[in-house]
């Protein structure tokens, strides 16, 4: 089993960041949260919840860009 997390950006901003800490079970409710959610002049995306998104995305002080 796969769990889905969303992230968000200004269309300005290159960077994702951390829209909420819901995790999500099926892809397609993180994409109609993340859709449902986002103000205009925002962009989303759905993560898998992985070790790898988790640190870069989750431990936002900790960033390596």
């Amino acid at each position: 089993m796969h769990l889905y997390f969303v992230v968000f950006k200004s269309k300005k901003d290159e960077d994702y960041k951390l829209f909420s800490n819901n995790l999500f079970d099926d892809e397609s409710k993180a994409e109609h949260f993340g859709k449902s959610s986002m103000k205009r002049g925002f962009e989303h995306k759905v993560l898998e919840y992985s070790s790898e998104n988790h640190d870069r995305y989750w431990n936002e002080k900790e960033r390596k860009d």
